[in-house]
């Protein structure tokens, strides 16, 4: 049970992190912006990649939660670990300064991924 409170909150996060950047919200058009000149890729493009990304990951979440497959739930871990790992680097150094919040929500899914990724190799 709470193995799949972890995996829809993980797939609630994602969701609500990736719509804004598909929409082209301001604020995530505004966000990446900001990531453009350290990273040197195109804004708009990185933005609907990560956003592509996120919902992917949420998806791949959700057919973890449905058919309990050990080995998609750890390479569903390990994408969300190596996106908070990454999403971590972009706050601390191309973002002027990092935003608190997004910080906090990246070093949680990372705790949580690390946990979930020792659990799921134990039910070997």
């Amino acid at each position: 049970m709470k193995n799949q409170v972890i995996n829809f909150a993980v797939i609630a996060v994602m969701t609500i992190f990736a719509i804004p950047k598909l929409l082209g919200k301001p604020q995530s058009i505004e966000g990446f912006k900001q990531f453009e000149n350290a990273i040197h890729l195109n804004a708009d493009f990185f933005r609907i990649f990560t956003g592509i990304s996120e919902l992917g990951m949420a998806l791949l979440f959700l057919v973890f939660a449905i058919n309990k497959n050990t080995t998609i739930g750890k390479i569903a871990f390990l994408f969300l670990l190596i996106t908070m790992i990454m999403a971590l680097g972009l706050e601390f150094f191309a973002r002027p300064e990092p935003k608190i919040v997004l910080v906090i929500i990246a070093i949680l899914l990372a705790v949580v991924s690390v946990y979930r990724l020792k659990s799921l190799n134990k039910t070997y």
